[in-house]
């Protein structure tokens, strides 16, 4: 892993573009190349053949995004973006450490090294060395490898499993590869940087509005099929599909923070009134997906960023030409004249909107009431997370990448897992078994119930629905069994049953056979059908169950459920909170590094997005068309980052570490054009 982190770094000054008529030489660069884009695309297929749903469309997605980036090595820019906030299906695969996502990522990255190794040339002499920009990706990158080291280790070794939850080692690579993947698309991304450094940003930019739009078409599909269009006052707060968000988090908060200069880059930047209309019915319904989330640190990240954004339009404008911020606005609208009213009226609806979301419903007025409240018991959190670095190791590198959840679970007094589910394979002679148990929280029992084994199911009749399955239990214990309809967190109507069941003297199977009884189910409406979700958890605190062979039938006999066995273990099971997400997220970013990578990795993190948001302000990029955009964006991620976890959830992370890497290359890019030989 560190030796692919360095060989992003290799590339540094070796790989220029294509050339004609320079073929696969048998030289360090080239090899390099031909290594890293074999291991990828060996990654990819061995990934896209273990994906638990659809193993032929994973190898599709694989084969198909390497020959794409070989043929087309720009279109990656645009293609990463926009498949980033859709392309994760864990409530159907039961995967958390690995995702379609990381198929589409290591199957681009594999044609975009196999181009790169074709066309590569090497070394001359004279070459210059590596700039600051790559020795601070590299401290970046080393203490990245560390962290992932200390987090192994701190788990106790590597133990591979497909299904791998948050408490195991495997996490580490979970929070690290959105860095590394990052890295090794630095050489790809200097290519098309030095191809044409003004349109590379722009493609990349119009993926992540592109993508933006997929996230309002899933909300608005979202908050039609379940709390509705318009009811704010409902508890719900909108996920899009952001599936991270089952153990609560951040991650459309990020999201949309992140995005929403691109918006206004599109608005800006378009001639058309067509294309701009559309393009502010975008920002409109953005704005509506980022007001439902009712998250107080989104509307501080997107406001605060934006505001951010006009100041420095204005500076880049009296850079480039001299006019203050009104002349910026009147050259720029000057053309076509509809411009400057489109605008304003634009500004008026998007006021209108926050006022309507705000006061036509209570939640988030009793959310703004809790704040005081809410605010001191995340400096409690804080404390907590701060608490948990032991000794000067600590301080200086960190507990390890993804160690956070395992050890607040274990070291904060009342503040443990509220569950948990570990699929096992015991040996009975010459029988295999294989099941779940199925734990409750470790001591606590308002957590009961809390944490689920989940599963998507397709109903098609309002009730009438038997779950059948196989116990085993050392002591009395409750069980919830509960068919909803749910999208992630949030229940509309439910069916549910509730069991209890006491030790047998041999200690043997029970079979139980149980009645769900409750609320009519609906599919919804055909445009806007609402998603059911299947759930069984243990309710008593210190108590455990192992399961087996659940079947969920309708009265027609017809089977819901699938791999109830367990026989290929917890594939399409899916692990899910509700309420109570405390040992998952520090939910602030500074501190969620401190505790991670240490006092010597956040610096690291900190340093490099400073030395790019300085180029992007004031220094070599400041210039270039994007710059305010994208240092608008990395500035609302740390806003965000006040009261939010960020480099939990990997996509998330991914776009954000792009953006600042595309933020360098600008930079450079510009540098290498103005040392270039007329």
């Amino acid at each position: 892993m560190l030796r692919d982190g360095m060989v992003a770094m290799a590339f540094d000054v070796n790989v220029t573009g294509d050339h004609p008529g320079h073929g696969p030489g048998i030289h360090a660069v080239g090899f390099l190349a031909w290594l890293v884009a074999a291991l990828c695309l060996t990654a990819g297929l061995a990934m896209a053949w273990f994906h638990p749903v659809s193993p032929l469309l994973s190898l599709t997605l694989v084969c198909l995004a390497s020959c794409l980036a070989a043929w087309q090595p720009r279109l990656w820019l645009w293609l990463v973006p926009i498949c980033l906030p859709w392309l994760n299906f864990s409530p159907w695969t039961g995967w958390l450490v690995f995702e379609e996502f990381d198929i589409l990522l290591l199957g681009t990255l594999a044609g975009g090294y196999a181009r790169l190794a074709w066309a590569a040339r090497p070394i001359e002499p004279g070459t210059p060395r590596p700039r600051t920009a790559t020795w601070l990706v590299a401290l970046v990158l080393l203490s990245g490898v560390l962290g992932l080291w200390r987090g192994v280790a701190d788990a106790g070794g590597l133990r591979f499993d497909w299904f791998a939850n948050y408490s195991d080692a495997l996490n580490s690579w979970r929070v690290f590869k959105s860095l590394a993947l990052a890295a090794l698309f630095i050489p790809l991304l200097r290519r098309e940087m030095r191809h044409d450094r003004q349109r590379a940003p722009a493609l990349l930019a119009a993926g992540v509005v592109s993508g933006l739009a997929l996230v309002v078409l899933a909300t608005l599909w979202e908050r039609v099929a379940f709390p509705g269009l318009v009811d704010f006052s409902a508890h719900y707060r909108t996920v899009a599909l952001f599936w991270e968000m089952h153990v609560g988090g951040a991650a459309i908060d990020a999201y949309l923070a992140m995005t929403a200069p691109f918006v206004v880059w599109a608005l800006y930047a378009t001639r058309r009134p067509v294309l701009w209309a559309v393009l502010a019915v975008l920002a409109i319904l953005a704005a509506y997906t980022g007001l439902t989330t009712f998250a107080r640190g989104v509307y501080l990240a997107v406001v605060a960023p934006l505001t951010l954004l006009a100041f420095l339009l204005w500076l880049q404008n009296h850079a480039r030409h001299g006019r203050s911020a009104w002349q910026g606005l009147r050259h720029q609208s000057a053309a076509p004249g509809w411009r400057l009213k489109a605008s304003v009226l634009l500004s008026v609806t998007l006021v209108l909107e926050v006022v309507g979301v705000l006061e036509g419903g209570t939640f988030m007025q009793e959310r703004l009431a809790s704040a005081e409240q809410d605010l001191s018991s995340r400096v409690e959190h804080w404390q907590n997370g701060v608490g948990l670095l032991k000794g000067p190791a600590d301080w200086w590198f960190g507990k390890g990448l993804g160690r956070l959840p395992a050890h607040y679970a274990a070291q904060v007094p009342g503040e443990e897992f509220p569950g948990d589910a570990r699929h096992r394979i015991v040996q009975t002679g010459a029988a295999t078994e294989q099941f779940v148990t199925l734990y409750g929280p470790a001591t606590q029992p308002r957590l009961g119930g809390v944490y689920e084994l989940t599963q998507r199911v397709d109903v098609t009749e309002p009730a009438g629905y038997r779950v059948r399955m196989d116990v085993r239990v050392t002591q009395t214990s409750r069980f919830e069994l509960y068919l909803c309809e749910r999208h992630l967190l949030y229940d509309r109507a439910c069916q549910a049953a509730f069991v209890r069941v006491q030790p047998n003297a041999s200690g043997t199977w029970q079979h139980l056979t149980v009645p769900l009884q409750g609320q009519a189910l609906s599919q919804g409406r055909w445009w806007a059908p609402r998603l059911m979700m299947f759930s069984i958890s243990v309710i008593d605190a210190g108590g455990q169950a192992d399961v087996d062979n659940i079947a969920l039938t309708s009265w027609r006999g017809q089977a819901l459920a699938t791999n109830g066995d367990f026989s290929a273990g917890l594939s399409h099971w899916f692990p899910a909170a509700q309420s109570y997400f405390v040992p998952w997220h520090l939910d602030n970013l500074f501190l969620e590094m401190l505790v991670e990578r240490g006092v010597l990795g956040l610096l690291a993190c900190l340093v490099l997005v400073g030395y790019a948001l300085w180029h992007l302000v004031l220094g070599q990029a400041r210039l270039t068309p994007l710059a305010p955009y994208l240092a608008a964006s990395l500035v609302a991620v740390l806003v965000v980052g006040l009261v939010s976890s960020v480099m939990d959830v990997p996509r998330v992370a991914f776009l954000f570490f792009l953006l600042l890497f595309v933020s360098l290359e600008g930079a450079r890019s510009t540098a290498h054009q103005q040392t270039k030989p007329p």
